[in-house]
């Protein structure tokens, strides 16, 4: 993936993460918001695009149906915002703080 085509995921998840509200948080919509972010805060590492895909890929088996602790979400929720609003190599914000 080129740093364009991380930009434009990192962008859509971001976009879509905004709208929700803590209640409604569910495993497969957290897992894809923490892959995202993990995404791109690893892009422009060396093994990035293969620990962007091994991230990804722990989603495949997680479920829209399945709700995820309200607490727990908001803080991995925060962390993963706050992730895409930086750039690669960035120092790890302060939402992040226990979670990387």
């Amino acid at each position: 993936m080129g740093p364009m085509l991380f930009a434009t995921a990192a962008a859509l998840v971001l976009s879509i993460s905004a709208g929700t509200k803590p209640n409604t948080y569910n495993e497969r919509w957290l897992c894809d918001l923490w892959a995202g972010a993990q995404c791109q805060a690893t892009s422009c590492q060396k093994d990035g695009k293969a620990r962007c895909e091994a991230v990804s890929k722990q989603c495949e088996s997680t479920s829209r149906k399945v709700p995820v602790d309200p607490v727990r979400a908001e803080k991995k929720a925060a962390c993963a915002r706050a992730l895409l609003k930086q750039s690669c190599g960035d120092k790890a914000p302060a939402e992040c703080d226990g979670l990387l």
